[in-house]
């Protein structure tokens, strides 16, 4: 009996506070709405113009990262091509492997396809 007791105490309080926090959610969301609800033409424009710039910027740090390789999977033959390689990029995946590991031919296409998927993500 005191178990149910405590279990109902404990479910109340908790029905509360998400109770609480969704009102303050739909609060806060309606307040934003609000607030796109009351902008003129120039806020909408501005907000606009704050988009495309940053869509320019994305594209362009796109363009920069395929220039440096980013998005291709590639053997690198030499330590000190790989250090070169590693040193202008602020993520890398390496995959280091041995020739005579026939897993390394089931993993390939598999280590491909996520490249290719983070690279258009990002």
């Amino acid at each position: 009996m005191e178990a149910d007791a405590s279990v109902d105490m404990f479910s109340k309080v908790l029905e509360n506070q998400l109770l609480q926090t969704t009102k303050l959610v739909e609060e806060h969301l309606d307040s934003e709405i609000q607030k796109l609800d009351q902008m003129d033409e120039d806020e909408l424009e501005h907000i606009k113009e704050k988009r495309l710039e940053a869509l320019r910027k994305a594209q362009q740090q796109k363009q920069e990262w395929l220039s440096k390789g980013h998005g291709e999977y590639r053997e690198i033959p030499s330590e000190r091509d790989f250090f070169q390689e590693v040193k202008e990029s602020k993520k890398v995946v390496c995959h280091f492997y041995r020739d005579s590991t026939f897993r390394l031919f089931c993993f390939l296409p598999v280590l491909w396809y996520v490249f290719k998927v983070l690279f258009l993500t990002n």
